[in-house]
């Protein structure tokens, strides 16, 4: 088994011990809360009133028909929708994330408008080179978009980019996850547009000319579009693109003050014909709007009653338990300690405090045993890791040990085997010499003596080419010093 295999090993050992404890206790605890939960399960609830007046069924039913005689398909079109009267909202597609064209101005124009009531800045400020005045009605009535970039540097003011403003304009939503796509590149939802227009709705001083400047966008057009719309006031801003991968983006927001107004946002994503859509589907939504009208009285005075209901449930629940006999105390034996609770108008001996319930004491004993887990899984860790290395620690002196006590041991039996040729090899050069010498006479012929004018001359060698020509003696071989590889040690180790 390699070193990973015993790590895996350790803690697995460790977990099991832990388990091996701490179940009982929690299977304890847990059986504890089960039975309380089916004890208390067939206690009667208080009466809720829950209800909404809109007909989901029906407003589904009623897009899927007008969409299927288009022939649209539903992924193509987000549609948000609330009823101002009670609150009660209805989406299609909530969540798909469309880029929205000029509809960012309306968000873009309320911050501007918070600085305005805040006192941040005045009537007398210059957006661009022109008054507040003129900025507003360029921005939201004409939808120009010089200004608005002109607004969105103002916000900015140089530091950073247009994550400030878009960030800031997220408290006008209740929304608890945004795409990333909205930061990036301004991507808007139905649920998210729908939503900061009812905050425009029921809060319009808190954004000053907004409206205003609303009421006054695309006479004739959109939710304008239909003769039977220009009987309602219509607070609307529309949004359209056409982007680098040729995607049609079309969408219209808007409040229609009916009766009792109702706010809708319409986007669509390569739609034909998509302003006649959105016109349609405003119609649709009036109707239906107006019918809901005729239903408000009778749907408010059944929440009444249902506020009632739950208000007489409580108070009866109150009364019981106040009526409920007290549970009488045990007896205690003769000379054993007497407690009591304290009582009203009564004399107080020792206070009793109070235990906690049920799964109160269960939710402590699951804290309990999962910081038991979780602080004996990382000592047993901690404890798995130091025996291991320590092990290994050892392994690795012992294998050094020995390998230092091989080399010793080698080096010596070289050296004694040196040592042992050294007096042979002496002798034999001794006796060989007398042995030439008295071979040297009889084997050497006589020469004639000549005088140095009669011997041949040389010629001369410089010393350099004397030590060329002479012969190249063996030099000794030293052997090269064999040192520890702790890196092969290693490698070994994990191929065992």
């Amino acid at each position: 088994m390699n070193r990973m295999g015993k790590h895996v090993f350790a803690w697995l050992l460790c977990l099991a011990l832990v388990f091996a404890l701490a179940v009982p206790a929690f299977a304890e605890e847990l059986s504890t809360n089960l039975s309380t939960a089916f004890s208390t399960a067939s206690e009667p609830a208080a009466p809720v009133f829950e209800g909404s007046i809109l007909d989901s069924a029906a407003i589904e039913k009623m897009v899927d028909d007008y969409l299927a005689r288009k022939g649209i398909g539903k992924d193509r079109v987000g549609i948000g929708f609330c009823y101002t009267a009670t609150g009660d909202e209805w989406f299609l597609n909530p969540d798909t994330w469309f880029y929205p064209g000029s509809m960012y101005k309306v968000p873009l124009m309320m911050i501007l408008s918070e600085r305005l009531r805040d006192g941040q800045i005045g009537e007398d400020t210059q957006i661009g080179g022109l008054d507040l005045d003129t900025v507003y009605n360029y921005v939201l009535v004409h939808s120009n978009n010089d200004y608005a970039h002109a607004v969105r540097r103002f916000l900015i003011d140089g530091q950073g980019g247009d994550e400030i403003w878009r960030k800031e304009a997220q408290q006008y939503a209740r929304i608890d996850k945004y795409d990333e796509r909205y930061m990036l590149y301004c991507y808007f939802s139905p649920r998210y547009m729908t939503q900061v227009m009812e905050t425009l709705y029921h809060d319009p001083d808190r954004f000053p000319k907004v409206l205003d400047c609303l009421l006054q966008a695309e006479q004739g057009h959109y939710f304008r579009l239909p003769d039977e719309m220009r009987s309602y006031d219509v607070a609307q801003k529309y949004g359209s693109y056409i982007d680098n991968e040729n995607t049609n983006w079309n969408h219209t927001t808007g409040i229609i003050y009916t009766p009792n107004p109702f706010i809708i946002t319409v986007m669509t994503k390569n739609v034909g014909g998509s302003e006649q859509v959105i016109a349609d589907l405003g119609v649709l939504f009036k109707d239906y709007a107006l019918g809901l009208d005729a239903e408000l009285e009778a749907f408010r005075a059944e929440q009444a009653r249902a506020e009632q209901e739950r208000l007489a449930a409580e108070e009866a629940a109150r009364q019981a338990a106040e009526q409920a006999p007290e549970p009488q105390q045990a007896q205690t034996q003769p000379g054993s300690q007497q407690q009591s609770t304290s009582r009203p108008n009564g004399p107080e001996t020792l206070l009793q405090t109070k235990t906690p319930d049920r799964a109160e004491r269960g939710n402590r004993a699951l804290i309990k045993v999962l910081l038991i887990l979780l602080i004996a899984a990382i000592l047993g860790g901690i404890a798995s890791v130091i025996i291991i290395k320590e092990n290994e620690r050892r392994r690795y002196e012992s294998y050094k040990r020995r390998f230092a006590e091989e080399m010793r041991r080698e080096a010596l039996e070289l050296e004694q085997a040196r040592q042992a040729e050294r007096p042979a090899a002496k002798p034999a050069r001794q006796e060989a010499r007398p042995r030439a010498e008295a071979q040297a006479p009889a084997q050497r012929p006589s020469r004639p003596v000549q005088t140095p004018a009669q011997r041949p001359s040389r010629p001369a060698q410089t010393q350099a080419q004397r030590r060329s020509e002479a012969p190249i003696r063996p030099q000794p071989r030293q052997s090269e010093p064999v040192t520890f590889d702790e890196d092969q040690w290693l490698h070994d180790e994990e191929d065992e």
